[in-house]
């Protein structure tokens, strides 16, 4: 006896690939709890607390939130410290942007009416709280 000669398409035609899903092995009810899951959807939700210590490490590192936690740091002093930290950001932030408004400004026309139009108000508005900010104002 000979051996039935190997090539692709004999291997195509008598091999048989069995795909398989996650659902395949899951009961209808474990199926049913998936489909629920999926209609809800992620909510993510969190409250100005989580924020405000979020905000703490990613500023000024894990060793700082412990220490203020465990009350070494008094909330005062962490509140000033971000206040101090959040403008000194808003003045990094506060030279590109006017560079950006002061750009835009020239390619914005008058309106019929002779006033700026009111995106270019908006941003100029946006502008001044930026600077109220980076001053150390609230």
């Amino acid at each position: 006896m000979t051996k039935p000669e190997l090539n692709l398409d004999n291997v195509k035609q008598t091999a048989k690939v069995k795909v398989s899903r996650a659902s395949d092995f899951l009961t209808d009810e474990q199926i049913e709890e998936v489909h629920e899951s999926n209609r809800k959807g992620a909510k993510v939700s969190f409250s100005t607390i989580d924020s405000y210590i979020a905000e703490i490490i990613a500023r000024f590192g894990y060793d700082t939130y412990i220490a203020w936690k465990y009350g070494e740091i008094s909330e005062e002093n962490m509140l000033h410290y971000i206040q101090a930290e959040r403008a000194r950001e808003a003045q990094n932030r506060l030279m590109i942007e006017n560079i950006i408004v002061a750009s835009v400004a020239g390619a914005n026309q008058p309106t019929k009416s002779g006033h700026a139009p009111k995106s270019l108000k908006t941003a100029i508005k946006m502008l001044k709280t930026e600077q109220k900010l980076a001053e150390g104002g609230k």
